[in-house]
Parts: C-alpha cells; structure tokens; sequence
C-alpha cells in the first residue's frame, strides 16, 4: 500500500470518532494530514515518522507504527513541512485496524 493510500485509509479511520468524543474536546480541531517525526523527550530511542492527522491549538492527533507510546509520556513533535516543534504529552492511545497507534498529545511547549 502507497503512501497516499495509507493517508485516505487511516483518514477513513479517523472520520468514524464517535460524537461522545468529539464533545470532550475543548477546542475545534483542523484536518491536517502531513508528516511528523516523532521522538521521546529525555531519551536516546530511535526517532519515528508518523502522520499528523489534524491539529488544535492546544494538542494533535496522529498516527505510528511503533506502540511504544504510554500515557503521560512526553513527546518531541516536528513537523517537517513547516519546521514547526512542539513539547507534547500523550493523553490518549487507539489502537487502529490497520495495526497503526493512534495518538492524542497535548501540547506543553
């Protein structure tokens, strides 16, 4: 499966969010589907790309491969489109039918 392929599938995946969920949220959210690359703060793991599916002011949403995002673990997030980098902490994780984690982070910094 290509690249815009896995983009319009997990984009399929993300437009099936219950409205339950979309009311918790805070602030409305921008469909934003680029790329992220991805890195725990204070550590020496192994970078990942991932794919940034929208976007708040206040946090985002996208997906990996890696299942190796706990709760409360803080995020390096770069967006490589823009140079854009924000501090984050995961606050939710889904997994996907594609095998892929989606994850919820709000931005710190």
């Amino acid at each position: 499966m290509g690249l815009t392929q896995s983009t319009l599938v997990i984009q399929e995946q993300c437009d099936t969010t219950t409205e339950a969920e979309e009311d918790r949220r805070s602030n409305d959210r921008a469909r934003f589907i680029n790329h992220v690359r991805i890195a725990r703060q204070n550590s020496s793991d192994a970078e990942e790309v991932g794919t940034m599916i929208d976007l708040s002011r206040d946090g985002l949403y996208f997906t990996a491969r890696s299942h190796d995002y706990p709760l409360g673990a803080e995020l390096s997030v770069h967006l490589l489109s823009t140079g854009a980098e924000w501090v984050c902490e995961v606050v939710r994780t889904e997994m996907l039918p594609n095998g892929s984690l989606g994850i919820g982070v709000r931005i710190i910094r």
